[in-house]
């Protein structure tokens, strides 16, 4: 676990680091180093998307489970057993924090996700989805849509009612971070995780699978209330404003001591010191999409990149037909009618 400090260094370098941040407006990480008693805190905290792309490149780091789960800081297992990034049950881990090893057999199972997003997506959903956009659905039926449109081709059964409302509003539980429910965030990882189990395809791994279902659930819904809502933007620039990006944060692991090339004061340490790339700030610094989807590099960034982005701009383009059918129909009815005929609700024309 690295070199033990006592807890008024750890708090004067904390410090130290505070000011040299905000202060002194010196362009370095921002680092947390307090070893509380049972829970050692070290953590650096990178915005700059420069140093991002440089530490992500540096093999003195790697995704959290290129250590073994029990040498990591109790608290980031804690709080990730009740994401969809981690099952401790099994003590499973999902494809973005596994290291690209064959011991976990990455390449095959990146592989078998990306195949079958690969088949890409179906127009009838889109057609559907826009449908609900006009008629002002809540958010969680487009939630249901688009989370049966993503997965259904990684289960077994692929008949749209398998994926039910309630497997849905389950997998949209972001509890894990709110105090006093961790719990209930454990529990609906494991009910998403059961609930794949049964029905996966086979050759596909559960815990991927489990995470696409999640994912989907918790963020895909909220980026199309987003492009509702900013109809003329770009999908590359409304998808890397700060508060648009799917994933705020990204963690990586130290594997041995290291300055990441003169960017920290004192060397991080193994397994205890994990560092977070805030990849939505280096996605609005650089509005390029390989921030909102990963570290800033082609290399590993999210298999649903290209997935995503083909579907936001067939929705997108759907949306505008929509938009320019209501306007045309609206005018035609002033038209015939004249000017002074009775005022059209365009919400209520039929399409």
């Amino acid at each position: 676990m690295g070199v033990i400090i006592s807890l008024p260094v750890g708090i004067t370098r904390t410090l130290v680091s505070v000011v040299q941040k905000f202060i002194l407006r010196q362009n370095k990480p921002l680092r947390i180093d307090l070893p509380l008693p049972f829970i050692p805190i070290d953590v650096v905290l990178v915005s700059d998307a420069s140093q991002i792309v440089s530490i992500n490149t540096n093999a003195d780091v790697d995704r959290l489970h290129a250590q073994p789960t029990e040498k990591l800081p109790r608290y980031v297992r804690w709080i990730l057993s009740a994401t969809q990034f981690h099952i401790a049950s099994k003590d499973e881990w999902s494809l973005p924090l596994e290291p690209d090893s064959e011991s976990v057999q990455y390449q095959e199972r990146l592989q078998a996700i990306k195949d079958r997003l690969s088949k890409g997506v179906e127009h009838s959903y889109v057609e559907q989805i826009a449908d609900q956009l006009l008629k002002n659905v809540p958010e969680e039926e487009i939630a249901v849509t688009v989370t049966r449109m993503v997965n259904i081709r990684f289960l077994s059964n692929t008949s749209k009612a398998s994926i039910t409302p309630e497997v849905v509003k389950n997998a949209k539980n972001v509890t894990a971070l709110v105090p006093g429910h961790h719990k209930e965030g454990v529990s609906a990882q494991e009910a998403a995780y059961s609930f794949c189990e049964r029905n996966v395809e086979s050759g596909l791994n559960v815990i991927d699978v489990t995470h696409n279902l999640r994912t989907t659930a918790i963020s895909m819904s909220v980026a199309i209330m987003k492009l509702k809502e900013n109809p003329d933007a770009s999908i590359e620039h409304l998808f890397t404003r700060k508060a648009n990006c799917p994933s705020p944060a990204v963690p990586r692991v130290v594997m041995r001591e290291t300055t990441l090339n003169g960017l920290l004061s004192y060397p991080g340490r193994p397994s205890s010191t994990i560092v977070w790339f805030s990849i939505n700030s280096a996605a609005e610094q650089t509005s390029s999409l390989l921030f909102t989807f990963g570290a800033g590099g082609e290399y590993r960034s999210c298999a649903f990149k290209e997935f995503f982005y083909d579907f936001m701009t067939a929705l997108k383009a759907e949306l505008k037909a929509r938009s320019e059918l209501i306007f045309k129909k609206k005018y035609a009815v002033k038209w015939n009618t004249g000017s002074s005929g009775a005022e059209v609700d365009a919400n209520h024309l039929d399409l």
